[in-house]
């Protein structure tokens, strides 16, 4: 259905003054070319016609208020499933039942589950969610899922709500955002859930959450059939939220125990060849007193016992278990028998460690790997082994605690693991010092808003601190810590500014220290007193130079700068000498390297703290560099040639971004260990060189602001007309293409087996994305291959001349999602009935959706209820959150862009800048990376008053909020 006449007609009017605002921005540039008499006469004609122009804006806004009630927002999807992991529901539909007839009673607006960790509430609270994904939302407009977990974050729950009601997370998608004032993110929410019958399902309350103090409108949405329902281990819980139902969930019985048990332990109840070894296996099953986690763990610790001996063993170990469990002390002795079961001993300190992230929380399984790398817990034997090696031992771990019950998967598998609340529980339980004698005390806080450090004398025991995700500002002066072997003081930004100088001083032990994303400048020379440092990471911080003490740190294995936008100098002595460093990351950082000559240094640059370190150094110092990750800007044919003449530097760069290149051609095919490769903001390049059967190991490309260049193929070392071989890039997760004006053949991204995420934005030659016609490589046939097996995203973002994804139907078995934005000459997408099965959303300006082809009335009807409009504006610099050289840029003007809230500004932007033009209240609240870049920017700063702003402005700005709205009509 299209636009009413009344839309149509304002439409039309808003075309027309758009119009008159083109005309008037050609007038107003040129006012000033003519006599000073004749452009005083402009100037007057102007300012009449303006005047005129903004009678009919303010009209245009009036009568479009009048019609907002004639927009359609696409709503958020009324349920999100939810993932139930570990074993499946036993024993269990009594207690659904009840909770199903609960939500049902009117008179019970709040509905309380509670009973012991691990007796399976969550399961049951995500089987309800899920229950309602067949019949949409049920008798509720909304079911919205939150986890609220011991340490209650009262913003992370509204967050949680609002992405329900379709806002967005800071910092994280297109949309709006809930304001950042408390009392305005709570009026917020209560009137836009005042609007809805929704469903609220709370996970983990450890105490009292207060409803309206977040946003819920206890009283007055309740009365529209509205409900709350959490899960708590404590009745006391569920009595102070005046839960008026409560849902105690029992323990299973001996049968449902037992059927649970010999799943796990892989056996079928009533295959036992022998009946004693049965009869032990029960009294262990009985001594899990029914509860599901310790049944799943304990059935999973003992399902290689084939003797009675073993059974009797584990019978005996759990002997101070009563028969019925009273507290969850019992609970975390039984999980500590699974614990015990592990057979390897760097299995056990890995899921320990795991407990130094904050509950509930998505682990990322590259960054715990590289902690347990750090810590040496995967090495064998006197010598630390490879990185990769142990790498992968880590993998293998992983898969062990899993397998065992005792990690899960997290939100996305093979990213993310996940250590269940219980287990976690046991895990800290231990590193108390109460539940194990070897001394292996664990100081953990992470992810709890703190603002101030434990007290020192906590510190002196600890093996592992854990400070992780607060709003520290100051550190202990000398902490006294000879045990300590890892600290967490990650993502403590902004407050975090300072190390004193003694902090390291008493922490001879320390292996892994974690900095990252901390609002640290300037290292302290004592750090050069770690002398068993290991793992060093110092990513996202504003580090302006890595002090000389650092080359102290002679088993240092792993040092991280990656996105250290202020680094300017790392002296060569501060790095050269750490012979044991396999990892090095200065990718997306300040630092430019060069190739360097025999004087050595930064192109033979000595600044204050010395040679600076070059690419020449990192080819014949640091024997065991196997990993390296780099930023150039500026590339040179030397630095180039450093690179190409390296054996060790082709092999080792795993991520590598090129900026300003000064060459016209480019070839990185030797770069055989290459992961991510990004180019930006080379206008001398010509020609990007890729090779059929190279790069077989790379997973991210992004080209960013290349005008001229085009892409050249070659087999070997000739040049042919496209790809040769079925499948190139055979790791490729994720291309995104901005801004390549020259670029107009793509095709050979259908050649691309396991790309997940596309994104073409700025290109204005590409015509079309596949030419299926043109397929000359063997074994490709579109009607049975399907290209982009993997695909699940796909952005295509302005680019005027595309008229075709592919003029035949594919099958996108994976697509989730596809963005289109200002691409005019697509009518049609490549689906038919059998393609993209998956499909969660199609995202466009509304008049585009409108206007869309299909093959026929059944495809639309498959696809129809997947439309949405756009909302908000599309991120110009392709969604970077890096600093921008922008080399030749003068002048910079903002106009009412009220959530744009930062420029993408470094110490090394905008070298040629003159003005930046923009109202005063905005230029006080722009954030800065930090101080200095303020500092170099605040000179050209041109505030206007809202006043005395440019008529031609007010035209142009509404004009275009008002074109904007056409989008959302």
């Amino acid at each position: 259905m299209g636009p009413t006449r009344q839309v149509q007609a304002w439409l039309r009017a808003v075309q027309e003054i758009e119009s008159r605002a083109a005309v008037f921005r050609v007038s107003f540039q040129q006012r000033g070319a003519s006599s000073v008499g004749s452009s005083l006469r402009s100037s007057y004609r102007l300012g009449c016609e303006a005047g005129e122009c903004l009678k009919e804006v303010q009209r245009l806004k009036t009568q479009k208020n009048n019609l907002l009630p004639l927009l359609i927002q696409a709503p958020p999807p009324a349920v999100v499933p939810q993932p139930i992991s570990s074993a499946s529901i036993v024993d269990a539909e009594k207690t659904l039942s009840d909770i199903r007839s609960l939500l049902e009673d009117n008179e019970a607006p709040v509905i309380g589950i509670y009973g012991l960790g691990g007796v399976g509430k969550t399961t049951l609270l995500k089987a309800i969610n899920n229950e309602f994904l067949p019949r949409g939302s049920g008798g509720f407009d909304l079911v919205i899922w939150v986890i609220v977990s011991k340490e209650l974050d009262v913003r992370k729950v509204q967050e949680d709500i609002a992405v329900r009601l379709g806002y967005s997370r800071p910092g994280k998608g297109q949309g709006q955002t809930l304001p950042e004032h408390p009392t305005d993110r709570v009026n917020t929410l209560l009137s836009a859930l005042s609007k809805r019958n929704f469903l609220l399902l709370l996970d983990d309350l450890w105490e009292k959450l207060d409803l309206e103090a977040v946003g819920v409108p206890f009283a007055s949405s309740f009365r529209n059939g509205s409900k709350v329902v959490f899960t708590t281990r404590s009745e006391k819980v569920c009595n102070d939220m005046d839960a008026k139902r409560k849902v105690k969930v029992p323990l299973l019985n001996r049968k449902s125990s037992w059927k649970l048990f010999c799943q796990k332990l892989g056996r079928e109840e009533d295959q036992w060849n022998d009946r004693s070894i049965r009869s032990l296996a029960e009294a262990v099953c009985q001594k899990c007193g029914g509860l599901p986690i310790t049944l799943i763990t304990v059935g999973r610790a003992m399902a290689d016992a084939t003797t009675h001996g073993e059974w009797k063993e584990a019978l005996m170990a759990l002997k101070s278990i009563p028969v019925e469990l009273g507290d969850m002390k019992e609970v975390l002795i039984l999980l500590k028998f699974s614990f015990d079961r592990l057979k390897d001993t760097s299995a056990k300190e890995c899921l320990l460690y795991c407990a130094l992230f904050q509950e509930d929380h998505n682990i990322v399984i590259s960054v715990l790997i590289d902690y347990w790398v750090g810590e040496g817990l995967l090495d064998r034997g006197c010598y630390p082994d490879s990185i990769d090696r142990a790498r992968n031992r880590g993998l293998v771990v992983i898969t062990t605690l899993k397998a065992a019950c005792l990690l899960e998967d997290g939100e996305d598998k093979g990213t993310f693991v996940k250590l269940h609340d219980t287990v976690r529980e046991m895990a800290l339980w231990i590193t108390s010092g109460e539940g194990d004698e070897r001394g292996n005390v664990f100081l953990v806080n992470s992810g709890e808003q703190l603002r101030h450090v434990p007290t020192p004398e906590r510190w002196t025991e600890a093996r592992r601190i854990s400070l992780m995700r607060n709003e520290i500002r100051l550190l202990p002066e000398e902490p006294r810590c000879p045990n300590l072997q890892t600290l967490l003081l990650n993502d403590n930004e902004p407050h975090l500014e300072e190390i004193p100088g003694g902090f390291f001083q008493f922490m001879p032990s320390l292996r892994v220290l974690d900095l990252s994303f901390t609002e640290i400048r300037v290292l302290p020379p004592e750090i050069g007193s770690l002398v068993e440092l290991r793992y060093l990471n110092l990513s996202g911080t504003p580090l302006e130079s890595l002090p000389m003490e650092v080359r102290n740190l002679t088993k240092l294995r792993q040092l991280d700068l990656e996105k250290t936008w202020s680094l300017k100098s790392i002296p060569r002595e501060a790095v050269s000498s750490l012979e044991r460093l396999q990892s090095l990351n200065i990718f997306g950082s300040n630092y430019e390297f060069r190739a360097g000559g025999e004087g050595g240094g930064s192109d033979g640059v000595i600044d204050h703290e010395g040679r600076q370190l070059c690419l020449k150094d990192l080819e014949d110092g640091m024997g065991q560099l196997t990993e390296l990750d780099l930023s150039i800007t500026w590339m040179t044919h030397e630095d180039m040639q450093a690179v190409l003449n390296s054996q060790r530097l082709s092999a080792s760069i795993r991520l590598l971004q090129l900026q300003q290149v000064r060459l016209s051609s480019v070839d990185l095919g030797f770069m055989k260990a290459l992961r991510r490769l990004e180019i930006w903001d080379s206008t001398d390049l010509e020609e990007l060189v890729f090779n059929t059967n190279q790069l077989s190991e790379l997973e991210e490309l992004v080209l960013l602001s290349l005008p001229r260049a085009t892409i050249s193929w070659k087999d070997g070392n000739v040049f042919v007309r496209g790809p040769t071989t079925a499948a190139i890039f055979k790791n490729l997760r994720e291309l995104s293409i901005t801004k390549c004006e020259a670029l107009e053949d793509i095709t050979w991204i259908r050649q691309l087996p396991c790309i997940e995420e596309l994104t073409l934005f700025g290109c204005s030659r590409i015509e079309e994305v596949i030419v299926v016609e043109e397929v000359t490589v063997d074994n490709v046939d579109y009607e049975n291959d399907s290209f982009f097996p993997k695909l699940k995203w796909i952005w295509l973002y302005d680019l005027p001349n595309l008229r075709s994804i592919c003029r035949h139907p594919l099958l996108l078995p994976s697509l989730e999602e596809i963005n289109v934005s200002n691409c005019p000459e697509l009518k049609k997408l490549p689906f038919g009935l059998s393609t993209a099965k998956n499909i969660k959303g199609i995202f466009g300006e509304n008049e585009w959706l409108e206007q869309l082809e299909w093959e026929h009335e059944d495809v639309w009807s498959k696809f129809s209820s997947y439309l949405n409009q756009l909302r908000g504006n599309i991120t110009i610099f392709g969604g970077t959150r890096h600093p921008l050289l922008f080399p030749a840029l003068e002048n910079i003007s903002v106009i009412n862009c009220p959530e744009l809230k930062k420029l993408p500004f470094g110490l090394s932007t905008a070298k040629n800048i003159q003005e930046i033009y923009a109202e005063q209240e905005w230029l006080e609240q722009l954030e800065w990376e930090h101080e200095d870049v303020r500092s170099k920017f605040n000179p050209y700063f041109q505030p206007m008053q809202k006043c005395n702003i440019t008529v031609y402005a007010c035209i142009i700005a509404a004009a275009s909020e008002w074109c904007n709205c056409i989008c959302q009509i």
